[in-house]
């Protein structure tokens, strides 16, 4: 009976903030668009597309699943030089518990990279967007249906529901340092993004006004040879929301079987650490232009009571295409 009643209270709190908190990722480093507009554009190639799905917490009441999906390229100018202007357009679903509570954003970014020197480069982004929250209540049951000793769906709920959607704009904007030593492989990206910027409401009712607080994310990732075969490619990730708070970080090990140009492939493996909430650990393969990735969250937070020490499993991929561009027309990109 004393579980019941703290796995009830957990969950509780968890419903009652969800509408203040945006989705998350463990492997935070495969949606770059996410956390930051000013990586618009920063990778090796032409386009880019990624894909990321998210199961957590199945064991409880209220399963969370999100998914996020991108596309961007790199859009040649010739007179900016070995500067790089980036677009692209991402999408993003949340949904969770019994209500099909959601959130859908769609969103287009922007970024312009200036080249600083030939190891250092400077990225400012910008991202608009329109988003949609909404819940259903079907599946929900109410204190009205029952009728003293069972429940009886046929009973009216007595419940009035007037909106039970509502869309709204949201601004985003970053920055993002880039440096490399293309010679020797190594690699680092350090960057702010600031999301929700104007702040959209965020309430079903019509006369209560509530805030989306504004999102704040600070992001470093790199890439270290450590061995002719193996890199070292640690990141970090921290997060702001109003009362939310999530710090993560650890690193990949990549082995690779071929640094041939055209034939590229390696497998990685790695830890990381979501301080207070799951430790996780991840594992890919990276294919010529695939990357495909998985990672498993272990909840060690209080919640674990109710999950079992259960967090989730997530999966990723990424296909990058390069095209064979004229010299005469367009200097080839200096990124990567």
């Amino acid at each position: 009976m004393k579980k019941t009643i703290y796995i009830s209270f957990i969950l509780f709190f968890i419903v009652k903030n969800v509408c203040s908190q945006d989705i998350h990722f463990t492997q935070f480093w495969n949606v770059p668009l996410y956390h930051n507009p000013a990586l618009t554009g920063v990778y090796s190639g032409d386009m880019r597309m990624v894909a990321n799905y998210r199961n957590q917490w199945a064991s409880v009441p209220v399963p969370y699943s999100t998914f996020h999906g991108s596309f961007e390229q790199k859009i040649p100018i010739k007179r900016l030089g070995n500067n790089v202007l980036g677009g692209g357009i991402l999408l993003n679903h949340d949904q969770a518990g019994d209500s099909k509570l959601s959130r859908t954003n769609i969103t287009l970014s922007s970024a312009y990279t200036h080249q600083l020197s030939n190891k250092h480069f400077l990225s400012g982004g910008l991202q608009i967007g329109i988003a949609q929250r909404r819940f259903q209540t079907d599946e929900l049951t109410f204190d009205n249906q029952f009728n003293g000793d069972v429940f009886d769906g046929n009973l009216p709920t007595n419940e009035v529901f007037t909106n039970k959607n509502f869309i709204f704009g949201e601004l985003n904007a970053g920055l993002n340092w880039h440096f490399q030593l293309s010679q020797k492989g190594i690699s680092a990206d350090a960057g702010i993004g600031l999301a929700h910027i104007n702040k959209p409401p965020q309430s079903f009712f019509e006369n209560e006004v509530v805030r989306l607080p504004r999102r704040m994310s600070i992001f470093a990732k790199a890439n270290i040879p450590v061995t002719p075969i193996i890199d070292l490619q640690p990141a970090l990730l921290i997060q702001r929301q109003g009362a939310y708070r999530e710090n993560i970080y650890g690193t990949n090990f990549k082995y690779h079987f071929s640094k041939k140009a055209g034939n590229e492939m390696g497998v990685y493996i790695g830890a990381w650490h979501r301080t207070g909430d799951a430790l996780a650990f991840s594992a890919g393969v990276d294919y010529l232009n695939l990357s495909v990735g998985i990672s498993y969250d272990i909840n060690i937070s209080p919640f674990k009571t109710a999950t079992n020490g259960a967090g989730g499993p997530e999966i990723s991929a990424i296909y990058t295409i390069t095209k064979v561009q004229s010299l005469e027309e367009f200097k080839s990109c200096p990124i990567f």
